[in-house]
């Protein structure tokens, strides 16, 4: 006789709206949802052109994407990408953000204003960055964060290009370990399609502050935004979303 693991029946509905093909959010994810939580994805549609235009099309799309969730009842939906917020800078993000969250009935976080959420939570103002993306979009990431008000100490780039969707844990494991944090900074890993959980597992040991990424700060913002509890795991793996200090 087929036993089929215990599917239970949700509490609680989040969305997320994915790039087209972003290969992690829908991995990792999962592990950070909250208890008696579903996820449910909408691919954001495929844009012609290069990364700059297709990050300027994708703050366009944004709107649509969300009703293709039709009558489905969602608590919360996170935008699983920052590279286009990075070009319109942190202000215009946020009011984006209450823009699309009015309209949709329930909180919409784009991953840079969940980054931003946990740097604020943790009383944080300068990072060091790990960046997957090409210079000139760093460039619009370390404006976009002194937009912010965080000062972007050190950044540790793997290339002159795009290359998040190809890189594994270890080198970006790899990559935390060698980059250099002020004593009161964290670490940043930015770009929900670079893989990032088993990276930070691996080497947070080794760093002496926090490590946040965009996909484990968009859930445990959303999770926050909506009114439930992060998983436990996250606090205990985590303990500075646990227990921030008091500023």
């Amino acid at each position: 006789m087929t036993h089929l693991p215990s599917l239970g029946q949700p509490r609680h509905r989040i969305g997320a709206l994915v790039p087209p093909a972003n290969p992690t959010v829908e991995f990792e994810y999962p592990a950070l949802l909250p208890a008696e939580a579903a996820l449910h994805c909408m691919r954001l549609p495929v844009i012609a052109g290069d990364l700059e235009a297709r990050n300027r099309a994708y703050l366009e799309s944004y709107a649509p994407s969300l009703s293709g969730f039709g009558s489905l009842k969602l608590d919360g939906v996170a935008i699983a990408l920052t590279g286009s917020q990075y070009r319109i800078g942190h202000d215009a993000d946020r009011r984006l953000c209450d823009s699309l969250s009015e309209a949709f009935g329930a909180p919409v976080e784009t991953a840079s204003v969940a980054l931003a959420n946990a740097l604020r939570h943790l009383g944080i103002r300068r990072i060091s960055m790990v960046s997957p993306y090409p210079d000139w979009l760093t460039q619009l990431a370390v404006g976009y964060w002194k937009s912010a008000g965080v000062q972007v100490d050190h950044i540790e780039k793997f290339a002159d290009e795009l290359v998040a969707y190809q890189l594994t844990p270890e080198q970006v494991a790899e990559r935390l370990v060698a980059v250099h944090a002020h004593p009161d900074g964290a670490v940043l890993l930015s770009g929900t399609g670079m893989p990032t959980l088993q990276a930070i597992v691996a080497a947070g040991p080794r760093k002496s502050v926090p490590i946040l990424s965009s996909n484990l700060c968009s859930l445990w913002s959303l999770a926050h935004a909506i009114g439930v509890a992060p998983p436990a795991w996250l606090g205990e793996a985590f303990p500075w979303f646990a227990n921030p200090p008091q500023v």
